[in-house]
């Protein structure tokens, strides 16, 4: 017999291929002599390979290392057969033996492969959990795509209405429809379209942000829909691109909305309805596939019955409609605010600090005019310039403090005796009765939940409640 088997295979590389299969390849002659094994088989018995060739089937059997035997009713019946078979090691094997018949009618070997089915009832039991795990991770992944649209990486609103706002976010992100986004200065209206497009089909095309209140009026077109050579006195040679094109496959955000001109409405009607545009001093039209999110801080109806905005556009811009709360109306979210923004700083400008139970009150009471913006630029300002690490209400800007002195609804509980115990229980009480969770006061506060939980305790005793 050649070294060599046909298809280039040498002998050692067969031995190789055999002794690297997952099941057991068992051979015995025509007297039940194990002639080859693979190395299978300890696993299955415990033996190596040396162990087991050169001895007769039928004595392993008596010995005990597998029950039922099977060869001996192949080398009567002459064909193949498959049972279940026990191991010594407990392992229950499922084997087809299969008799190789020479010209003469006999048999020359018989073939045995066996497969581990304790093994194949693991992969079951994986197969059934990788099923369950499937299904759990795919509402984690909802839950993660609903987070992604929340304003901040890291960051989840507790306020109900804010939550709302999020869910329609992530309802509305798969499909094209127009979002009209309400809200006022400082609310976060570009956050909330941008993570519209980062979650949405056209994540890997463009985004581009345009504020109608910064461009002036006689470019607001050009800077849109772009311009043909020549299409007016000073204009570039070559023409110029717009945003409207350079947006294709992607989303255009356009951001305060309600000071687009009148007469730069028309186009932007025609370009929401038929997907298409005519640049300044063209001839054809020129089709995009964008989605449009608008935003504004005015209220459209009004400017539409004082004759400044198109009926027709505002209810197409108007298809869908978010509006963002501002921050006064979310007082559960002002503390985890405050926090997240001192840590992203902190972590910026490689510092250090805390906020003293005092300055929180006073923060927390305050009616935050600006919203999100107006708190994320005190934060980074109180971090650039205190150099303590805590910040204390002497830190804070004076127009906060006085509109503090000034609140009723929210005395101030920076206490004349100094008790930072009793400011310390009266923001935990506070804040629980905004939250109405230990768990939500615990994570705004960054202390444990126990510490809450015997505050709250403690006061409901005192009432005469049962905690």
């Amino acid at each position: 017999m050649p070294d060599v088997i046909p298809g280039n295979l040498s002998r050692d590389d067969l031995q190789q291929i055999l002794d690297n299969s997952f099941d057991e390849i068992f051979v015995v002659n025509s007297k039940g002599i194990v002639v080859y094994v693979n190395d299978a088989c300890e696993r299955h018995y415990g033996l190596k390979p040396s162990d087991i060739i050169g001895k007769s089937i039928y004595s392993l059997s008596e010995e005990g290392y597998y029950a039922p035997a099977i060869t001996p009713v192949v080398f009567a019946e002459k064909k193949r057969m498959t049972l279940e078979q026990q191991t010594n090691l407990g392992k229950k094997l499922v084997v087809t033996a299969t008799p190789v018949i020479d010209d003469e009618d006999q048999i020359h070997f018989v073939v045995m492969n066996s497969r581990d089915m304790s093994q194949i009832e693991e992969l079951k039991l994986d197969l059934e959990k990788t099923k369950q795990l499937t299904e759990q991770y795919r509402h984690e992944v909802q839950k993660l795509r609903l987070q992604e649209t929340s304003f901040f990486e890291g960051y989840k609103s507790h306020n109900k209405k804010m939550m709302l706002c999020l869910e329609m976010a992530h309802n509305v992100a798969n499909v094209d429809s127009t979002v009209l986004i309400l809200g006022e200065s400082g609310t976060g209206k570009n956050i909330l379209a941008t993570n519209i497009h980062k979650i949405s089909k056209r994540q890997n095309g463009p985004f581009f942000s345009v504020s109608c209140a910064t461009i002036p009026d006689h470019l607001i077109e050009s800077e849109l829909f772009g311009y043909c050579r020549g299409a007016f006195t000073g204009a570039e040679k070559n023409g110029k691109v717009g945003l409207v094109e350079i947006a294709h496959n992607g989303t255009l955000f356009l951001d305060e909305i309600g000071e687009i001109p009148y007469g730069a409405q028309a186009k932007l009607l025609q370009l929401i309805q038929e997907h298409r545009f005519l640049p300044i001093g063209g001839k054809d039209y020129k089709r995009v596939d964008i989605r449009i999110i608008a935003a504004t801080n005015q209220n459209l109806e009004l400017l539409v019955k004082e004759g400044k905005f198109r009926n027709d556009l505002y209810y197409r811009l108007n298809v869908i409609e978010i509006e963002l709360p501002p921050l006064r109306e979310r007082h559960e979210d002002i503390i985890p605010l405050l926090y997240y923004f001192l840590n992203k700083y902190d972590s910026m400008y490689k510092t250090c600090h805390q906020f003293s139970l005092e300055s929180l009150d006073i923060l927390y009471g305050y009616s935050w005019p600006g919203n999100i913006r107006e708190l994320e630029h005190l934060v980074e300002r109180l971090v650039i310039t205190v150099p303590e690490t805590y910040v204390v209400p002497e830190h804070l800007p004076k127009n906060i403090l006085k509109a503090q002195a000034t609140n009723h609804n929210m005395p101030v509980m920076i206490l004349e005796d100094g008790s930072l115990k009793e400011a310390e229980e009266k923001l935990i009480i506070r804040l629980y009765n905004e939250l109405k969770s230990t768990y939500k006061v615990a994570e705004a506060l960054k202390i444990s939940q126990s510490k809450v939980y015997r505050v709250i305790r403690n006061k409901k005793d005192e009432q005469g409640l049962t905690p």
